[in-house]
């Protein structure tokens, strides 16, 4: 019989101590949303090859047009 009670008293004691892990642990934690907002390096290095290709074809063609009178949009 006393087996039985200390095992009770060890069951107890585990169950309340997972409660009150689970308590603490319940009011520590919360979450956090993290909202990204602009765009970032990548975007912006990506937008940034963009538009400097399209001006060194412009450019280029610019310069065949002028020059040679072989350009596609200035002859």
């Amino acid at each position: 019989m006393a087996a039985r009670r200390s095992e009770r008293t060890v069951v107890t004691q585990t169950t309340t101590r997972e409660s009150r892990a689970t308590s603490r642990m319940a009011d520590g934690t919360e979450e956090v949303a993290v909202v990204k907002t602009g765009m970032g390096l990548g975007d912006a290095m990506g937008i940034v090859t963009f538009l400097l290709l399209i001006t060194a074809i412009i450019l280029t063609d610019k310069v065949l047009g002028e020059q040679y009178g072989t350009g596609m949009f200035f002859k």
